[in-house]
């Protein structure tokens, strides 16, 4: 029994626009989201919890994956790097570009070393309250178990 396309022609078009309008009415603020709002087919964004809104802040910044962050080179030192000098499977393969560029900014040594020497002066108090702690943990004694009498 052979099927007629003619006749369910209208009924699948009128199908398929009946269904594209549900999902426009989904989408986005203009068209048909606000009759699709109030016949019940799309939704409303509610407002957050009190408890929400006060804990996450409100002006958060998120840096997209792919972007680029501009850091300032370091200055070049009293000596100049080595040139590079391909060897092995490197020598197959382009050179390198150099990471200085001589017309950006840079940052001067001296702020490294400054840093430098607060770290290795956290790591030296760090080394010593270790220390300390072996020192304590080792002069006490474990305690020894409770006594619980049996229940029976």
């Amino acid at each position: 029994m052979p099927t007629d396309l003619s006749a369910k022609k209208p009924l699948l078009l009128s199908a398929a626009l009946l269904a594209g309008a549900v999902l426009a009415g989904c989408a986005g603020e203009g068209g048909l989201k606000g009759p699709a709002e109030a016949v019940g087919m799309a939704t409303t964004p509610q407002e957050s919890k009190a408890f929400v809104r006060e804990t996450r802040p409100a002006g958060t910044e998120y840096i997209p994956v792919g972007t680029k962050i501009p850091v300032a080179q370091l200055c070049a030192g009293p000596t100049p790097p080595p040139a590079y000098v391909p060897t092995g499977q490197a020598v197959r393969f382009a050179t390198p570009t150099p990471i200085y560029d001589p017309k950006e900014a840079c940052k001067p040594r001296s702020d490294f070393k400054a840093i430098e020497t607060r770290l290795d002066g956290m790591q030296k108090t760090n080394q010593a309250a270790g220390e300390t702690a072996k020192a304590l943990g080792a002069s006490t004694s474990a305690p020894k178990p409770a006594d619980i009498p049996p229940k029976n």
